[in-house]
């Protein structure tokens, strides 16, 4: 606790605040020169390249004032001295990243510049309750990524944990640090969190029936596939169903996402359903475990997907979806007089067409 350093208020008074954990706030001028002891906790979306924040450097080069920021600090200690507050505990940023990150850049930029910044500051905070806070002031302006949402949902939900852990920490995984758990994605990422849990979610379709309109219902989802088919049936399913993608089109060396037809979210939709949807790919008694023989693998690497048709069917949504699960079913059977799909009575492409979200929505 010694090493943390105190966060200057001037022009700062107590206020009563019955949504706030103590029942008061504190509000003020952050000093300048404290900005840089604000602390950022992980359910934070990352600060943003100052190329995307036109509109704050806009206003702080005309003077205009921006909104007051929201902070939390985890306990309740300060002193006051000469009319400022000196906040002794940890103080995290809730609200306002953007904005503090630029005027660190403009203040060292444009130095001797007047600039001020307020806060709001509320006591005896815990990193979930601003993690709520944070999501509840987001989502008034529709703005935060649904992939920020799903990575703050990984502590209370196994599911999203497995995914997050998977996909950040397994060295063989084939898509490790290629999914993008930011507000945007980056240089090498492939695909978005919200598409890898909806891919996922398609893939055990059979085993747990789950909406995919928001956020909230794929969490659901995700924690309900933990209890039915078993962390460790999961993982090796999502193992398995992304090497299978590598084996036949290649993950790993993909440099550029664009030239990646089968990792756009339509396509593995579509490729996750139809393997949920047929008997073949689920051998055990309890159809938990996913496996691909070596003669399906071959024929779905055969699959044209650098075919004009495909690429269009892949980057639409709606009804193409359900055309290109009948293009790669009928492939697959394709030249087969024994041996073909067996689908399951309850097989249906309806519900290809009812999820429109896609990576470029989440992105």
């Amino acid at each position: 606790m010694s090493n943390i350093q105190p966060v200057k208020l001037f022009n700062a008074a107590l206020d009563d605040a019955t949504d706030s954990p103590a029942g008061v706030v504190l509000r003020g001028a952050l000093d300048l020169g404290s900005l840089h002891h604000l602390l950022r906790d992980d359910y934070q979306r990352e600060a943003q390249p100052l190329t995307a924040q036109w509109r704050i450097l806009d206003a702080l080069q005309k003077r205009t004032r921006l909104p007051d920021v929201d902070l939390g600090m985890r306990g309740e200690e300060f002193t006051t001295r000469d009319g400022s507050f000196f906040l002794k505990d940890p103080t995290y940023i809730i609200d306002g990243v953007q904005r503090i990150s630029t005027i660190i850049h403009f203040v060292n930029t444009n130095p001797g510049v007047d600039v001020r910044i307020g806060a709001t500051v509320h006591l005896n905070t815990t990193k979930e309750w601003e993690r709520e806070r944070f999501h509840r002031l987001n989502n008034w302006r529709s703005k935060l990524s649904p992939n920020i949402l799903l990575r703050n949902m990984r502590e209370s939900n196994a599911g999203v944990l497995m995914l997050y852990s998977i996909s950040t920490n397994d060295k063989v995984f084939p898509l490790r640090g290629r999914v993008s758990w930011n507000q945007r994605m980056t240089k090498g990422e492939l695909t978005t969190a919200l598409t890898f849990a909806k891919t996922v979610a398609y893939l055990h379709g059979h085993k747990v029936s789950s909406h995919r309109n928001n956020v909230e219902e794929i969490g659901i989802g995700l924690q309900k596939l933990v209890d039915v088919v078993g962390i460790q049936a999961l993982r090796e399913n999502i193992r398995t169903f992304f090497d299978l993608i590598d084996t036949c089109w290649g993950i790993k060396s993909v440099q550029y996402k664009e030239s990646a037809i089968y990792m756009r979210g339509q396509f593995l939709f579509v490729l996750a359903r139809l393997l949920s949807d047929h008997y073949d790919f689920w051998q055990d008694d309890a159809e938990k475990r996913l496996f691909v023989g070596a003669d399906l693998r071959r024929k779905i690497a055969q699959f044209p997907i650098h075919d004009p048709e495909v690429v269009r069917l892949a980057g639409s949504s709606g009804a193409a979806r359900q055309i290109l699960y009948i293009l790669l079913r009928d492939h697959i059977n394709k030249g087969k007089t024994t041996k073909r799909l067996s689908p399951r009575s309850t097989a249906t492409t309806a519900d290809l067409s009812d999820d429109d979200e896609d990576d470029a929505k989440a992105a």
